[in-house]
């Protein structure tokens, strides 16, 4: 497992982040949602909240908390407490230590990231904070809690929610270790848990906010900062690349990162229960057009606002989430017996999913997670429509794309044919990494017929062969290659099911024999027939996928190897993906 973590936490720096959004587009989402919450309130009660959390403006009319803003040190806004929140400190007690010293690693993040936006980038780059902080690549290489658990239906991603989590909480001691449990979660129980604790501390501060003013103001702090904390997993909720993953440390090196990427560029249909329909981004793209003016039929239709119908889905939650706060502090000032939010959820755990989902009103805009039973998630199962159950199936080619984008362990088992006098016979390992250029699309059915998609990137490799001559005296040499070179897929969609994929290595490297060391540069070309054959080796366990490609050659490819000091040598290889 240790080796794993090296190796995750190198191509984490390496290749990019894993996280949800930029810091950047948390913090805008973060100051937009607290400025439309601050409106929101009657004016006893704004007033009340800011003088309770010694909230200040800036002259740009911004506001940030005087608590954690001491002489020296950056101004902390809402914002920037989501932007921070997970990605850079594990949980919220540490996050408000480094706030409060001026010469904290935190106070230079914010500073770094700040320099970055001001050129209108969204974050700082990653290289660069994991310079500053370590470990930000080792968060970014296990930040299971930033994801939903896919295949996973709404109530299932809330089996772990625990109303004792959530009490323990309360105890500064105990912080850490249920923040390192609720980590190997996912975004929506981490939001959900520390929400209910943020209501909590919310309902407790009002009650006290009659008795003792001073112990009031810093129970509603603490309401804030958590609740800043689980809106930064309510944000990562809207992500694209983080509704499609598989969350582990081992799916990290494979593939995570690159399906993240893929669908947070990509985008992914998703719906919600309140019956919306919408095509979601990730990471990079938050507020952006994505060609909105295609859909206007004329010049004078087309519109910009301030922030586009995906981006204000976000920040209306994020303003819910927060509105909720206001509401507890209310309940428990009101000088009236009331039931703690905290009692009124079922003890029973079996009944607590469908409690919190119907109770928590930000997660009525989440995206619903794919495959959920949508029928209980509705008060009306029949307002449930055929599209937006079709929104919520499965993602129709995400396995394919996961075998495109991902990284891959191939083997190939290679020989002579049997028409070529110098061949090259002997088992071969690869390595294939990321793309460097690729080109997906959907036809105007949503499907995949008629189109051609390519995919080139990086493959490292290594063969143990034996150079062989027919009909000579001495017919077996050993030789050792090690390769690197460019991969490429080219997929061309007969049917919205089935394709001709055709694939492509172009290596050099050196040869080994005992003799010499010499370059050597080996083009090779296959076909894969398991798409035209209906087999979805994509779709398969390994433990199905392996043996059957070792009973039914599924991908063949045929190539030589050049090399300046001997005749070319051919082969063919029937090549078994291990791991996809």
């Amino acid at each position: 497992m240790k080796g794993l973590f090296i190796i995750a936490i190198t191509l984490t720096i390496f290749t990019g982040r894993s996280f949800a959004y930029n810091y950047g587009e948390h913090k805008l989402i973060g100051d937009a949602a607290f400025l439309r919450f601050l409106r929101s309130l009657p004016e006893n009660n704004k007033a009340q909240l800011l003088h309770y959390l010694d909230i200040r403006s800036d002259e740009k009319g911004r506001y940030y908390f005087g608590a954690f803003s001491g002489p020296g040190q950056s101004s902390i806004s809402y914002g920037i407490l989501n932007g921070l929140s997970g990605d850079h400190e594990r949980n919220p007690l540490l996050l408000e230590e480094q706030l409060h010293y001026q010469h904290s690693v935190m106070e230079q993040i914010i500073r770094l990231h700040d320099q970055y936006i001001e050129m209108g980038y969204t974050a700082a780059p990653d290289a660069k904070l994991s310079k500053l902080d370590f470990s930000y690549a080792l968060k970014a290489a296990v930040n299971l809690s930033h994801f939903y658990e896919y295949r996973k239906g709404f109530p299932e991603q809330l089996r772990h929610f625990s109303k004792a989590s959530v009490r323990l909480c309360e105890k500064p001691a105990l912080v850490d270790s249920i923040f390192k449990k609720l980590g190997r979660t996912n975004a929506i129980n981490m939001y959900v848990t520390l929400h209910v604790l943020a209501i909590d501390l919310a309902e407790q501060s009002g009650f006290l906010s009659r008795q003792n003013e001073a112990a009031s103001r810093q129970l509603l702090l603490y309401a804030m900062l958590f609740n800043a904390f689980a809106d930064h997993f309510l944000e990562d909720a809207f992500s694209a690349g983080h509704l499609v993953v598989n969350r582990t440390v081992f799916e990290s090196i494979t593939n995570n990162k690159s399906l993240h990427d893929f669908y947070s560029a990509n985008g992914a249909t998703v719906v919600n229960r309140k019956g919306e329909i919408w095509h979601a981004y990730g990471d990079g793209q938050f507020n952006n057009p994505h060609h909105s003016w295609q859909k206007d039929t004329t010049l004078k239709d087309i519109r910009y606002a301030t922030f586009t119908p995906e981006a204000e889905r976000i920040i209306h939650a994020v303003t819910l989430s927060l509105q909720d706060l206001s509401e507890a502090f209310q309940r428990g000032a009101a000088g009236t017996a009331f039931t703690p939010f905290l009692d009124r959820i079922p003890d029973n755990r079996a009944d607590q999913p469908l409690y919190l989902i119907r109770h928590i009103p930000s997660l009525t805009w989440v995206p619903i997670p794919y495959r959920s039973d949508m029928n209980p998630l509705f008060d009306h199962p029949g307002t449930i429509t055929a599209a937006m159950r079709q929104a919520n199936a499965p993602l129709r080619y995400r396995d394919f794309v996961r075998s495109r984008v991902g990284n891959s362990f191939v083997i190939g088992l290679t020989s002579g044919p049997a028409f070529i006098g110098h061949y090259i016979q002997g088992p071969e390992i690869r390595i294939n990494a990321g793309n460097f250029l690729k080109h997906f699309d959907y036809n105007s059915d949503g499907g995949k017929k008629g189109l051609m998609d390519y995919w080139l990137g990086y493959t490292v490799s290594g063969s143990f062969a034996s150079l062989k001559d027919r009909n000579a005296e001495k017919s077996t040499t050993t030789a050792q290659q090690v390769r690197a070179g460019i991969k490429g897929n080219f997929d061309y969609w007969v049917s919205n099911k089935r394709f001709i994929g055709l694939y492509t290595y172009v290596e050099a490297g050196a040869q080994f024999t005992s003799s010499r060391t010499t370059f050597v540069f080996v083009p090779s070309l296959g076909i894969q027939l398991s798409s035209l054959l209906n087999i979805n080796v994509e779709n398969m366990k390994s433990w199905a996928r392996i043996p059957l490609q070792f009973i039914l050659p599924l991908k063949l490819r045929y190539g030589v190897v050049v090399s300046g000091h001997e005749v070319p040598r051919y082969f063919t290889s029937a090549d078994i993906d291990i791991l996809l």
